[in-house]
């Protein structure tokens, strides 16, 4: 054997000191600096049939990963996991990992004018919860919407 190969071998069962990460705003430690996604989704509790990693960076954007993506941990690296919702807009099916949204936004998805129309969350009381403009709305999965015209004036 070289003397690189013996050196590379020394190197490699050293014993790695602790990576602390973040997930979910829980720190874990680990040995293991490179990992693929859904074993830290694993790592923090979670599921990664229903629950995907993203990579948060210094300013606090969210980047997804793949689940079989292979991740390089660094300490303090930090990590979120997010379930996708499910709902309807007037019967038609959508997801987002973003389950608080204004109104509008989700009026646009439905591909109509935040401006005369407001959205409607149906629900089993058979009274609807209306919601307009930049009111944010929290969508659980499940969730069924409608939009509704809005009501002129009054003459």
């Amino acid at each position: 054997m070289t003397d690189l190969q013996n050196n590379q071998r020394e190197q490699h069962s050293r014993r790695r000191e602790p990576i602390t990460i973040t997930i979910n705003d829980v720190e874990f430690e680990t040995a293991d600096d490179d990992q693929d996604a859904a074993s830290l989704v694993r790592l923090a509790g979670r599921d990664p049939r229903e629950f995907d990693l993203f990579i948060v960076d210094e300013h606090g954007i969210e980047t997804h990963v793949q689940d079989v993506q292979i991740v390089n941990l660094r300490d303090g690296g930090r990590f979120r996991t997010r379930r996708k919702v499910r709902f309807t807009i007037d019967g038609e099916r959508h997801t987002s990992w973003d389950d608080d949204q204004t109104a509008a936004a989700l009026l646009r998805l439905a591909g109509v004018d935040p401006t005369k129309y407001d959205l409607a969350r149906v629900n089993a009381a058979g009274n609807p919860e209306t919601f307009s403009g930049d009111q944010v709305v929290t969508i659980h999965d499940g969730d069924e919407f409608v939009t509704a015209k809005q009501a002129g004036p009054v003459a």
